[in-house]
């Protein structure tokens, strides 16, 4: 990873991102064979990342929602993992709390993330064990997690197929408020704004919606780690995360006693 790739990166979701804000004012969802909403949009934005992406490094590997998926990325040394618009169902309800995101995993480790959330008015950056940025209104600037806040607060998914899982989270955790969003670039932006201190993903989670996030809370330096405290795995043969906990720095008796709290709840081997 050098300087180019972070540049093509953040230019490559600046370019989706102007996409999809242009196409967003009264597009219609339409339902993909797992479920999961799309729009064209969607798909314009993946080709504006890949259009980029081929021009900086036309012989990386590419993993994105919007993209047919193989199992000659697992050979690849250099992955690209792209989620053209998280959170998609609120993108097309005409919302703002929806991200572009695209990270870069080398031999297996995760070394840069970028997350543009255009009708937010922000995007953020980062490169673990170097540092992270934003850049909004007020300019660009570097970016470093806050303490974790008090009283503490988790975020969360209240879309359908989270809700019960949601719920177990905040029984394991009743001192904990909640406040929710679809996306987890932009769980990922609350916490570095202070909103949050924790996020917990008791499920499997695709690994487009979690690398560039992970990458970015972690070069802040928050924690992003699998449910159970160990590192995440990046280009996996499934494409998943097996769950999610997040966390800014000076969490309340500590990252590892989260998990094991978690743990404790019976939430770490949920599926």
């Amino acid at each position: 990873m050098d300087d180019a790739d972070l540049a093509a990166a953040r230019r490559a979701a600046r370019d989706a991102a102007a996409v999809a804000m242009a196409m967003q004012r009264g597009i219609a969802s339409r339902p993909k064979d797992d479920g999961s909403p799309v729009t064209d949009a969607d798909l314009a934005a993946d080709a504006a990342i890949a259009a980029v992406l081929a021009a900086h490094r036309p012989h990386d590997a590419v993993l994105s929602e919007e993209a047919a998926d193989g199992p000659a990325r697992l050979g690849a040394r250099r992955l690209w993992i792209i989620d053209p618009i998280d959170g998609t169902r609120e993108y097309a309800a005409g919302g703002s709390a929806w991200a572009v995101q695209i990270a870069l995993v080398e031999d297996g480790r995760l070394v840069l993330g970028v997350l543009d959330m255009p009708a937010l008015g922000c995007a953020l950056w980062g490169v673990p064990g170097q540092g992270a940025g934003i850049a909004d209104a007020a300019g660009a600037r570097a970016l470093q997690a806050p303490s974790a806040a008090a009283p503490p607060v988790l975020v969360g998914s209240d879309s359908v197929r989270n809700r019960d899982h949601l719920a177990r989270v905040r029984a394991a955790l009743p001192e904990y408020a909640c406040i929710t969003s679809t996306s987890v670039g932009v769980k990922v932006e609350r916490m570095l704004a202070g909103a949050a201190s924790l996020y917990v993903h008791p499920r499997p989670i695709r690994e487009w919606d979690a690398a560039a996030p992970a990458a970015v809370l972690a070069a802040a330096g928050g924690d992003a780690t699998a449910l159970d405290g160990r590192p995440l795995a990046w280009n996996t043969p499934a494409a998943r995360c097996a769950g999610l906990l997040f966390a800014l720095p000076g969490l309340p008796g500590g990252h590892p006693a989260m998990a094991a709290r978690l743990a404790a709840a019976g939430l770490a081997t949920a599926g």
